[in-house]
C-alpha cells in the first residue's frame, strides 16, 4: 500500500477509535447530494466547503436517528443566514426548494440584522410545534465573530434537540416527531465555510 495513503487512514481509524466521530465531509462532496440548487452554489477547495447562494440545499446520502453532529464553521459576513437540517424527511418542498418535514438549526451571524432568530434557534418545517428553550443573546456572546472559525455541536436524542456553539448551551427543544431524517446544509444568505462535519452516532 502507498505509504502516505496508508498514514491518512491509519490517522481516521485514531480519530474515530477516540471519539467514536465519524467524517461526514471528507474534503469532497462525495456522499452529499445537490438538492434545487446550482453545482457553483456548494463548491470545495483546498478541503473546505464554501456555500454561497440563495437556495437549495445539500443532503447526506442517508438518514440519522440519535447522534451528535460536530461542525466547525465560519461566517464569511456579517450577515451570513445558513442553517443545519436535521432529521430532514424531504417528502415536499417549501420556499427556494428547501426541505419540508425537517428541522432546521439556525446558523445565522449574531452581528446582522434579522427579524429571524440567530445561530442556534429552531425552525420546524412542516412538523408539530413544540417547546424551547432559547435565549438570542447568548448565541451573542458565545459567537467569535465573522471569519473565525467556530464549532457547533447538535445533539439528537428521542424527541429532543439541544446544540451547543463553541461550548456554550444554545437551545434545547422538545416533541421532535420525526424519529430519522436526513442531514443537510442549507444555502441561504452570503457565504459560509465548513472545514469539517462528523458525527457520532447512539
Amino acid at each position: 500500500m502507498n505509504p502516505v495513503l496508508f498514514a491518512i487512514i491509519a490517522a481516521l481509524l485514531l480519530i474515530q477509535s477516540d471519539d467514536g466521530f465519524v467524517p461526514l465531509f471528507d474534503g469532497t462532496l462525495d456522499g452529499w447530494t445537490i438538492e434545487n440548487s446550482e453545482p457553483e452554489v456548494f463548491t470545495v477547495e483546498n478541503g473546505i466547503l464554501h456555500v454561497e447562494g440563495a437556495q437549495g440545499w445539500l443532503r447526506s446520502e442517508r438518514q440519522y436517528s440519535d447522534f451528535v453532529l460536530r461542525a466547525e464553521f465560519r461566517f464569511l459576513t456579517d450577515n451570513t443566514d445558513s442553517g443545519i437540517y436535521v432529521r430532514a424527511v424531504a417528502d415536499s418542498e417549501f420556499i427556494r426548494g428547501w426541505p419540508n418535514n425537517s428541522y432546521q438549526i439556525q446558523v445565522r451571524n449574531p452581528i446582522g440584522e434579522s427579524r429571524f432568530g440567530p445561530v442556534g434557534d429552531l425552525f420546524r418545517h412542516g412538523t408539530p410545534p413544540g417547546d424551547i428553550e432559547f435565549d438570542p443573546a447568548v448565541p451573542a456572546r458565545a459567537s467569535t465573530g465573522t471569519g473565525e472559525w467556530q464549532t457547533l455541536e447538535i445533539e439528537a436524542t428521542s424527541d429532543t434537540l439541544a446544540v451547543r456553539l463553541n461550548g456554550t448551551p444554545l437551545m434545547r427543544a422538545g416533541n421532535i416527531a420525526n424519529p430519522t431524517g436526513y442531514i443537510g446544509i442549507q444555502s441561504e444568505l452570503d457565504a459560509i465555510e465548513f472545514r469539517s462535519i462528523a458525527i457520532q452516532e447512539r
